[in-house]
Formats: structure tokens, C-alpha cells, sequence
């Protein structure tokens, strides 16, 4: 999916759907008002006969608005104005991405940037739009023989400005959300990864590539088990006995900080690929959860990507 910034008027934009939004109780955001003006009351006549509270989660889709050159406007319930906050925010690029995929918008022009967000400016409203965005259009499916997607499935998102002066601070924001993203997807696809897959093996293999992708700031180091009694890690080993699959531990060092006097951050994840302690008195019912006890590593890993 791509996303960029623009600052540009609602009225001239030719996009396949316009979002803007709307508050409780049916009060238009200052964006929202711009399209009612130059549709004569359009809009506004829609909420009066209660087509739209402003509730969070609440969407109308409009065709062919009046003066408007962009083929549709979904308004999307915001809440009480005053009451907006980094949750309720992300909630409602939740369901704008949703609402989106589901009606087959390939591209649309995001105006919710431009909303008050208590304590956020618009550098951290764009880059939590496009966190939002790449979350809710997750899926697991690398496994799959047949993935299903939608017909026509959102491709592009714009989000709008206030002023050109933000462009730069957009363009840096979008460039810092994919890459958290990444990250954050990176971390899911290893936890969500079966544990005959993904054991430490697979684990020590995705931090090897790791350091090959980004040679010049990344070593990876992985300990076997051989080191790991010269070390005195028999904790570590004594678990690894449960397995048939040999013990690893792998150690992602970066090396991009241009000061040699920078403090070093240390994060250490749990890499157990299968919690299978106490297996013989485990309820059967979500066991496949415990390959989830590896999440640990997977965010640590995430974080390095």
C-alpha cells in the first residue's frame, strides 16, 4: 500500500473517496463544513435527518456529492470533539481502512489528519495513521495455497496538511511508520509462524539474514551449544533438553549510532519456541498458543528490523 502528503482544499480534489469527520452529536469537522458549503447544505441536510450521529465507528458513504469532484465522501463518527484522544484516533483509521477495503476505494484523500488530537501534532497523527493502517490490513497468510483478498482492495491513501509547511514532517513521518511497521509485522509473522517451523533454527536463520540485509550497521552472532557450556549457560541448556532441535541463542548487535560515547541499550527476548512445560496437564484447548511463548525474541527482532 502507498501512502504520501499532500495540503491541498477538499473541493478540489479528484480522488475515488474523500474522508472526512463528523462529531456527536451530527457536528462537522472544519473540513466536513468546506464540503457542505460547496454542495449548499448538502451534507449537513443529511445529518439533520439523522442519517449520521458522529458516534465513534459510525460511517455514511456518499455518491456524487454536489459540486464536489471527488467521486465519494465517507464521513466516519468521531465522537464528542473534546474527547478525542490517541485511542479513540486510532480507532477511527480503523475503520476508515476497513470501510474503505469493504466498499472497493483503491485510493482515497484522508482529511482525519487534520483533526485535534489532544496532546498530538500532525507529525504524530500521520505516522500513527500509517501504523493504523498497515495493523489492520495484517493478515498471516504466508502458508496459505489460496489467499483471499479483497475484489478491489485499497492501494493508495493520501493524508491532507494544514499547510505546506508540514509536508517535510509528513513525508518523515510516513518514512518512520512503515518502518515500525515493518517491525511490528516482522514480530508477528515470527510469533504467528508454527513452532515446527519457526524453532530456533528458523529463529537464528531470520537474525543471520538480518545482519545480510543491513551488513552495515547489523552483526548477528548465534551461540551453540558448545559455547554455551563454555559460558555456563546450563539453565539455558537444561530446557533445550526437551527439544530434539539443538539450542541457540542469537545475538543482534547495531552499530549505526554515530557516537562512540553512546550508551549501549541491551533488549533480551525469550526465544522458547514451544512452552511445553507441565504439557501432560494442559488443557487441549489452545495449545497451539503456546508457540507464542517465543513473542519475546519476535519483538526483539522486530525492533532490530
Amino acid at each position: 500500500m502507498e501512502f504520501s502528503v499532500k495540503s491541498g482544499s477538499p473541493e478540489k480534489q479528484r480522488s475515488a473517496c474523500i474522508v472526512v469527520g463528523v462529531f456527536e452529536p451530527r457536528r462537522l469537522s472544519p473540513i466536513a463544513e468546506q464540503l457542505d458549503k460547496i454542495s449548499d447544505g448538502y451534507i449537513s441536510a443529511l445529518l439533520r435527518r439523522g442519517e449520521l450521529e458522529g458516534k465513534p465507528g459510525q460511517t455514511l458513504l456518499l455518491h456524487h456529492v454536489p459540486n464536489v469532484l471527488s467521486e465519494r465522501i465517507l464521513l466516519i463518527g468521531c465522537g464528542k470533539e473534546r474527547e478525542l484522544d490517541e485511542r479513540q484516533y486510532k480507532q477511527v483509521i480503523q475503520k476508515t481502512i476497513n470501510t474503505l477495503n469493504d466498499t472497493g476505494s483503491m485510493e482515497a484523500v484522508c482529511f482525519l489528519t487534520e483533526l485535534h488530537v489532544k496532546g498530538r501534532n500532525n507529525y504524530w497523527k500521520v505516522r500513527q495513521a500509517v501504523e493504523t493502517a498497515k495493523e489492520t490490513l495484517y493478515s498471516f497468510d504466508q502458508l496459505k495455497t489460496n489467499k483471499s483478498e479483497p475484489r478491489r482492495p485499497l492501494r493508495k491513501m493520501v493524508f491532507n496538511v494544514p499547510t505546506r509547511r508540514e509536508l517535510t514532517s509528513g513525508e518523515r513521518a510516513i518514512q518512520h511508520g512503515l518502518a515500525i511497521a515493518a517491525g511490528i509485522k516482522a514480530a508477528k509473522d515470527l510469533g504467528n509462524m508454527p513452532p515446527n517451523i519457526c524453532n530456533a533454527a528458523y529463529l537464528a536463520s531470520q537474525a543471520r539474514q538480518l545482519a545480510d540485509s543491513y551488513s552495515k550497521n547489523v552483526i548477528t552472532r548465534v551461540i551453540g551449544e558448545q559455547q554455551m557450556k563454555e559460558l555456563g549457560m546450563h539453565s539455558y541448556l537444561a530446557v533445550g533438553q526437551g527439544s530434539q532441535n539443538e539450542s541457540l541463542m542469537s545475538v543482534i548487535e547495531y552499530k549505526g549510532n554515530a557516537s562512540e560515547d553512546a550508551r549501549p541499550i541491551v533488549l533480551v527476548g525469550k526465544g522458547l519456541t514451544f512452552d511445553s512445560g507441565g504439557i501432560s496437564i494442559k488443557p487441549s484447548e489452545g495449545m497451539d498458543e503456546m508457540k507464542y511463548d517465543m513473542c519475546g525474541a519476535a519483538a526483539v527482532y522486530g525492533v532490530m528490523r
